[in-house]
């Protein structure tokens, strides 16, 4: 899966940019503020459909302008195509090849990427919740069926809490209703679970191996737990079992208090959770190991290599890390990496990239 060009109309500094990129790897170089990350920024919304930066399209637009828009081509499984998303205050539209889907959900994953940006320390630092979009999302990208139930699920989640406050109000907690529901969420999420620990899985088998080529230590082990509310056997009968448990709670505080919802990933360094016991460095590497073995899992399950996106990365790494991270990206993977300098590094993927300056929403030379 490569990216050919990108061509972006009144995007964030961009008012009409156009550039064609390297199959392998593009360096995009400038100083802080000047469009580099804007740049990654409208790749990753050609693959999700929205940005990692803002919820809100009028942040992507140029000031004092009405919509943007954001056009690719690129070429997966041997195959052109053409991607393109308009952003307006209070729409969004999207299409593949020319033509206009219904949903945005329909445009995840036909371009592939996988991002790092500073602010993914939030998967150690930050909250489950945090943990749970991280797997949902790069599950959307490789299952449709993942999405459509997930979707669903929400969906049901809303209703059953809406539901709990009526019941609250009648003071009762045994309704069909609420056990039509019930029975519902519990075989989606028996589907659900089960995808969820397959991927933590497969990650974890991948992460362990990546974090030892990039950090050396071979005295630290990372792996991988998913959380889940449910600890015995992933079946609807399980599940059920446990709503039925905690009916009267929900009832009385108007929410669903056990789900999938609730669940969490688990980091652990040599077996410790790395949130407590790593340090800065180390959760760093953790989370660029994780990234990159995501890259492996995609690859095996669609059966080519995404697109890496690395903002601002090389930075944060002390020599070795730096060297041993360029060492890996010498593959198939088709990478764009942020700087403000290439000064000082000396490796053969830095001489042979495509480098790119640029310099308030243009590219210089």
């Amino acid at each position: 899966m490569k990216i050919k060009s990108i061509s972006l109309d009144t995007f964030r500094n961009y008012e009409h940019f156009f550039i064609e990129f390297d199959q392998d790897i593009n360096i995009l170089i400038g100083s802080n503020g000047q469009g580099k990350t804007n740049l990654i920024e409208a790749i990753y919304l050609l693959s999700v459909g929205k940005s990692f930066k803002t919820h809100i399209n009028k942040q992507m637009i140029m000031f004092d302008k009405d919509f943007a828009k954001v056009q690719g081509e690129i070429i997966t499984n041997n195959k052109t195509r053409k991607l393109e998303m308009i952003l307006g205050n209070n729409f969004k539209r999207a299409k593949i090849d020319d033509q206009e889907l219904h949903k945005i959900s329909e445009f995840v994953g036909l371009l592939n990427v996988v991002v790092f940006i500073p602010d993914d320390l939030y998967l150690i630092k930050g909250s489950p919740r945090n943990r749970r979009h991280f797997i949902d999302l790069e599950l959307s990208k490789i299952s449709p069926i993942y999405v459509f139930n997930l979707s669903k699920y929400n969906q049901l989640l809303k209703e059953r809490n809406k539901y709990l406050k009526i019941l609250n109000q009648k003071y009762q907690s045994n309704d069909e209703y609420l056990e039509v529901l019930d029975e519902q969420m519990a075989r989606l999420q028996t589907d659900l679970i089960r995808r969820r620990k397959d991927f933590v899985a497969r990650l974890n088998e991948k992460v362990a191996l990546v974090y030892q080529l990039i950090s050396k230590k071979n005295d630290e082990q990372v792996s991988l737990a998913y959380h889940c509310f449910l600890k015995q056997e992933v079946n609807d009968e399980n599940i059920l079992a446990i709503y039925k448990k905690n009916r009267q709670r929900d009832v009385d505080y108007m929410q669903t208090h056990i789900g999938i919802h609730k669940d969490d990933l688990k980091i652990y360094l040599n077996h410790k959770e790395a949130y407590l016991y790593a340090s800065q460095g180390q959760q760093r590497t953790i989370v660029l190991s994780l990234k990159i073995a995501l890259i492996e899992l995609i690859k095996e399950e669609i059966g080519e290599y995404p697109v890496l996106l690395l903002d601002d990365v090389l930075s944060e790494l002390d020599e070795t890390r730096k060297n041993m991270l360029l060492d890996i990206l010498n593959q198939k993977i088709q990478t764009f990496i942020t700087t403000t300098s290439i000064d000082g590094i000396h490796h053969h993927i830095v001489e042979k990239a495509k480098k790119i300056y640029i310099s308030s929403g243009k590219e210089v030379s």
